[in-house]
Parts: C-alpha cells; structure tokens; sequence
C-alpha cells in the first residue's frame, strides 16, 4: 500500500475541517520554485487550502546541476522571480501565513 499526493490532501482537508495546524515541508529550488507557474500552482493551492506554515527546505544541490538534470523533463523554463521575491509576495498575498526555515 502505497502513500500518494491524493492522501496528502485527503489528510490535509481533515486536519483544517478539525481546526488543527498544519505545517508542510517544502522543497525548493531557486529558479524552479520561484518560476510563474511554480508560483501560481503554489497561490492556488494555499487558496484552497489554507495551511499555517510552510517549512522552506533546500534540496541542498546545486542548482546548475539540477537544471541540466530537469532539462528534458522540464517544456519551459521560465526566468524565476527570486526565492526572496516569492517570499515577499506570499506574505503579502497571505499575511497568515509562517514560515520556517533550516
């Protein structure tokens, strides 16, 4: 029996319709998280889902390297907006919202 993404939202709807925090963890990578449809596919989600905190977490790789490996897999790559950008627009457009950092 596996864990997918469809369980990970199935728990997160419980967990907001009991009241409870919820915190996620997320992986990020300049020039991939802060991309325009990284960013929109992000806004969408905490609109759906208002969660309480994001964990930003570095994939701890090389960012170069990572492109060259995601090329093929990637159809556009689009100019990031900036981890510190992004960060700064998230609190605006979700003043709610904590974030954490490792």
């Amino acid at each position: 029996m596996s864990y997918g993404f469809h369980d990970l939202i199935k728990s997160i709807e419980i967990a907001l319709s009991l009241d409870k925090y919820v915190a996620l963890n997320y992986l990020n990578c300049p020039g991939f998280t802060d991309s325009p449809k990284e960013v929109q596919a992000l806004e969408q989600f905490l609109r759906q889902y208002p969660i309480h905190m994001i964990q930003w977490r570095n994939l701890n790789i090389d960012p170069m390297w990572y492109y060259t490996q995601m090329f093929d897999s990637v159809s556009e790559m689009e100019t990031g907006m900036g981890i510190d950008n992004l960060l700064k627009y998230l609190v605006e457009t979700f003043p709610d919202l904590r974030f954490g950092f490792f």
